[in-house]
């Protein structure tokens, strides 16, 4: 026969005493990612309410879980509580019986040495993914549920993972289509700077959530472009894709882009004769891509 749920409420901390246990927490986190050599995060009250809710709801409904009982997520209660659905988030959670009610921060500091401790709670820690970091804990009774939350743009890969600059982006982008294209037979791209100044017109519109373009794409083209017979865009925005834009970024998006097309249509078919691109990673996570294809 199981347990009865806890039906105890919450211990309610002072809110200045939450603030000290929550400066603590972070004093702590950022000391160990300076040890590590990684930047400090910064507290943010989206990840602080996100951390205080599931203390809360696991003290009061007595579970301990990253999932809730409804089956909601770290990222759904990050997302509820305001955070951008471009960036990562993770979670750590903990829990004490036995001890003293409300907790203070001897016991966030053992919180954190077994955090520090276990190779996925000390993973999120020293994340170079996250730069944002929230805390909460709740008590009652002998028990204290403690919980770190984290979120930020995601790391850049290893690697591949050095920044490119606009120029660098088409010329890599270049690179990697026509090799794809020369895997399937066709005839390699040439890049065009009219092509790419009207991908970034397009890339505009995708970073703003733009959905639809003009119904004569030709008016993308700066003027004077002429000569062109026909023109295909192709764009994707992915998240958790890191603070810049990386040849891995390049290659995945690429690889997407090839496996989800028709065989006489990958990356501009056998039509297109040249190719304009423009990436962007908005700092946040968020990272769109457009290819503009062209034949003359």
């Amino acid at each position: 026969m199981s347990a009865p749920p806890l039906i105890v409420p919450a211990h309610s901390q002072e809110a200045d005493d939450l603030a000290e246990l929550r400066e603590a927490a972070l004093e702590r986190t950022n000391a160990s990612r300076e040890e590590a050599g990684l930047g400090s995060l910064t507290r943010s009250d989206v990840l602080d309410d996100a951390a205080q809710g599931h203390a809360a709801d696991m003290l009061e409904r007595d579970f301990y879980d990253h999932i809730s009982l409804e089956g909601e997520t770290p990222f759904d209660r990050f997302l509820a509580a305001g955070g951008n659905r471009w960036a990562v988030s993770g979670e750590n959670i903990a829990t004490c019986t036995g001890c003293a009610v409300p907790a203070d921060v001897d016991r966030v500091d053992a919180f954190h040495d077994g955090w520090m401790q276990s190779p996925g709670h000390r993973e999120n820690i020293l994340s170079e993914g996250f730069d944002s970091f929230g805390f909460g804990i709740a008590g009652a009774g002998s028990a204290v549920y403690a919980v770190q939350t984290f979120s930020g743009p995601g790391a850049d890969e290893e690697g591949d993972g050095a920044a490119l600059g606009p120029d660098e982006v088409a010329e890599t982008a270049l690179q990697q289509i026509n090799n794809a294209r020369t895997e399937v037979g066709l005839a390699p791209l040439e890049l065009d700077v009219d092509l790419n100044e009207a991908a970034e017109r397009v890339l505009e519109r995708v970073a703003q959530d733009v959905e639809e373009l003009p119904e004569n794409i030709f008016e993308l083209l700066p003027e004077g472009s002429t000569g062109w017979t026909s023109l295909s865009v192709q764009s994707t925005t992915l998240g958790g894709s890191g603070a810049s834009v990386t040849e891995e970024d390049l290659s995945t998006i690429i690889s997407d882009w090839t496996e989800a097309a028709d065989q006489g249509d990958i990356l501009g078919g056998s039509h297109s004769s040249h190719l304009g691109f423009a990436a962007e990673a908005a700092g946040d996570g968020r990272l769109s891509a457009v290819a503009l294809f062209g034949e003359k």
